[in-house]
C-alpha cells in the first residue's frame, strides 16, 4: 500500500532545476499541514512554515533550517499539474475504499468565475465521490463549466472507477439514461432523484404514487430552526420504465412536512433506484446524500476557507481545491468529527 509521501513523490516538478531550493513534496506536505491546522491562504501557509521550522525541520529537509517562503508556495501552487495532484490524491484515497453508500456532486468553486452575466460564463468546479458513512472524499475530478459538464465527467469517472458493488446516489441533474447503464455496467447500484429534467419519467411516477405502496417508512428530523415529519413510500417500477432505465427496479416518493425558519411547507420529491431494499434502508440512501453538502461543501466553504479564496486561475484554484481536500480527508482518518476542533488540536500538535 501506497502512502501519502510516495503518491505526491511521483508528481513531475514545473519548476526549473537551477535555483531549486525546497523539494517539490516537502513543499506539498507543508502546505497540507497548514491547512489541517486551519491556515489555508498561501500568505498564512507561508507564515505557518516560518513559525513552525524548526519542528519541521526535525522531520523533513529543510536548506539551512529555512522554510519555503511565501513566493515559493504561490510558484509551486501556480506551476504544479492539476492532473498529475489529482491523480495522486485518487491513487492515495482508492487503496482504503471499503462498500457504501457514495454521494455525488459537483462544487464551483466561486473565485473563478468569470463572465457571471453572459453566456461565456466560465467557472471550476472538482465534483467528489464521498463516503456517506465514512465521510472521506474517495474520488475527485474537475471540469470546467465553458468547457464540458457535470453529467459526462461522472459518467467519465465511473467508467474508470474501481469500485464495485456500491450504491451512488446523484441528485436531479444525473437522471439520464445513459448514466445509469454506465452504474450498472460498473457493478454498482443507484438511488437517483427524478424531477421534471425528465417530464415523462417524472408523469410516470406521478402516476405511480396514486397507486398503493409496497412498502412505506416514517421518520422525523429535527434541528436548528426546523423540525420536518418525512415518509417514504416505494413501488416496483413499472415495465414501461424498466424497458428504457438499465437496471430500474423501484420508484419512490418522499414527502416531507414541517416547519423551517418559522414558516410551514411541504414537499414531494420522486426518486428511481436499481435496489431492491426495504422502504427503511432507501430512506437511508436518500437521507445519507446530503451529508456530502453538509459535512463536506458546507466545511470546504466555510471551515476550510474556499468561499473566501481569491485565487482566479482555474487550474491553480483547482489545484488548491484537492489540498483541502486532502487536508480534510486526513483529518477523518485521524477520527476526528469536527473540523474546527481537529484544527484547533492539530496547531497544538505541531
Amino acid at each position: 500500500m501506497k502512502n501519502l509521501v510516495s503518491c505526491l513523490a511521483k508528481i513531475k516538478d514545473p519548476r526549473k532545476a537551477k535555483g531549486i531550493r525546497h523539494d517539490q513534496t516537502t513543499t506539498l506536505l507543508i502546505m497540507i499541514m497548514s491547512i489541517m491546522c486551519g491556515h489555508t491562504g498561501l500568505n498564512a501557509m507561508a507564515r505557518f512554515a516560518k513559525s513552525h521550522r524548526e519542528e519541521l525541520a526535525e522531520v523533513m529537509p529543510l536548506p539551512r533550517g529555512k522554510a519555503p517562503s511565501s513566493a515559493t508556495i504561490k510558484r509551486l501552487s501556480k506551476a504544479i499539474n492539476f492532473e498529475q495532484i489529482c491523480k495522486a490524491f485518487n491513487k492515495w484515497m482508492i487503496q482504503y475504499f471499503k462498500e457504501e453508500n457514495i454521494a455525488i456532486d459537483g462544487k464551483s468553486i466561486n473565485s473563478t468565475v468569470s463572465s457571471c452575466h453572459d453566456s461565456k460564463q466560465n467557472f471550476v468546479s472538482l465534483v467528489s465521490f464521498f463516503g456517506q458513512n465514512s465521510n472521506l472524499i474517495w474520488h475527485v475530478g474537475k471540469l470546467e463549466n465553458g468547457k464540458s459538464s457535470e453529467i459526462t465527467k461522472v459518467q467519465d469517472i465511473i467508467k474508470k472507477l474501481d469500485i464495485k458493488q456500491s450504491v451512488f446516489t446523484d441528485d436531479a441533474l444525473h437522471c439520464q439514461k445513459k448514466t445509469v447503464k454506465i452504474i450498472i455496467e460498473s457493478d454498482n447500484d443507484y438511488i437517483i432523484t427524478a424531477k421534471r429534467n425528465q417530464p415523462k419519467l417524472h408523469d410516470s411516477i406521478k402516476e405511480k404514487t396514486k397507486t398503493q405502496p409496497e412498502d412505506a417508512f416514517s421518520w422525523k428530523q429535527n434541528g436548528h430552526d426546523h423540525s420536518v415529519s418525512c415518509r417514504i413510500k416505494v413501488w416496483e417500477a413499472p415495465s414501461s420504465m424498466t424497458k428504457q432505465w438499465t437496471g430500474l427496479s423501484k420508484v419512490i416518493s418522499v414527502t416531507r412536512k414541517g416547519v423551517r425558519n418559522g414558516k410551514k411547507f411541504s414537499s414531494e420529491t420522486y426518486y428511481i433506484t436499481s435496489l431492491k431494499t426495504s422502504a427503511y434502508r432507501l430512506s437511508k440512501a436518500i437521507r445519507g446524500h446530503r451529508r456530502i453538502e453538509n459535512n463536506l461543501h458546507w466545511v470546504k466553504d466555510v471551515i476550510l476557507n474556499e468561499d473566501n479564496c481569491h485565487i482566479t486561475k482555474t487550474e491553480q484554484a483547482a489545484t488548491l481545491g484537492v489540498m483541502r481536500d486532502i487536508g480534510f480527508n486526513l483529518l477523518i482518518m485521524e477520527g476526528f468529527k469536527s473540523i474546527t476542533n481537529a484544527m484547533a488540536e492539530m496547531e497544538g500538535k505541531i
